[in-house]
């Protein structure tokens, strides 16, 4: 970004210090406002005065209403906010999966150009600097199974391990993301609660259940629990993803060899 005027004067400067102390280094226009009316009485000149922060470059807008606060000139542009906590600050009623999940848990460690998160409200994506933060719907019967963790001074809701493995299969359902799932499973064996991974599966689909049974037959774990509730459902079958053409009479499931090697 360019600026303009770049100097910030030292009312402006502790202004933008109180917003970070209780706000964290995103704020939306209504907490800047609550700080900002200790010096600027009228609305319009607290508008006016945000408004000239953030084409200084001192906030720099996320989205509509939304800004990050910049404490440092020089790391303007610089991305020094975890898109964890910009990904929370974007829907907070959502939580961080797939592959920034798995990375947060040690289970994922290549650089990635997108967060995606799991929400109940419209799918929707934002783009913020380099980075892409796609947000993709769930009924609410299926938003569980994360918990708060603190990340640069915020709480962000991250995904389980074994949530995250029944949100690839159930939200991404291809040969790549299922031959990803096969990798994480049979690598960190050990990590996975299956028996919490199980109980979570008995909210989905039939669909879901068969691949993730499949899955950890596969993997030489025990799916008894998911045959049985699978078996009360002998009715058509499923399929691995739309290219999978080998049938498994167990699992009623049409699957793909190849992401099982």
């Amino acid at each position: 970004m360019v600026s303009k005027n770049t100097s910030l004067s030292r009312k402006d400067s502790q202004l933008l210090e109180q917003v970070v102390v209780k706000h964290g280094q995103i704020a939306d226009t209504s907490q800047l406002d609550e700080i900002f009316q200790s010096a600027y009485s009228r609305k319009s000149d607290r508008n006016r005065r945000i408004s000239l922060l953030a084409k200084a470059g001192w906030l720099v807008r996320i989205r509509r209403g939304l800004y990050q606060i910049v404490t440092d000139m020089t790391a303007r542009g610089m991305g020094n906010v975890s898109n964890l906590v910009i990904s929370q600050a974007l829907n907070r009623r959502s939580y961080v999966s797939f592959a920034n999940a798995l990375n947060w848990h040690g289970m994922f460690d290549q650089l990635t150009k997108t967060v995606d998160s799991v929400t109940t409200a419209r799918p929707r994506s934002y783009r913020f600097q380099s980075t892409e933060f796609r947000f993709l719907k769930v009924e609410e019967d299926l938003f569980f199974g994360f918990s708060g963790q603190r990340v640069d001074g915020k709480i962000v809701n991250i995904g389980e391990i074994e949530k995250v493995i029944l949100d690839y299969l159930f939200l991404r359902r291809n040969a790549a993301t299922v031959s990803l799932v096969v990798e994480k499973l049979r690598e960190y064996r050990d990590k996975f609660d299956f028996a919490r991974m199980t109980k979570y599966a008995m909210a989905y689909s039939i669909t879901v259940q068969r691949n993730l049974g499949f899955l950890l037959d596969a993997v030489g774990v025990s799916s008894d629990a998911l045959y049985q509730a699978a078996s009360d459902n002998r009715k058509g079958f499923t399929k691995m993803h739309p290219g999978a053409k080998t049938f498994n009479s167990r699992w009623r499931l049409y699957y793909d060899p190849g992401v099982i090697e």
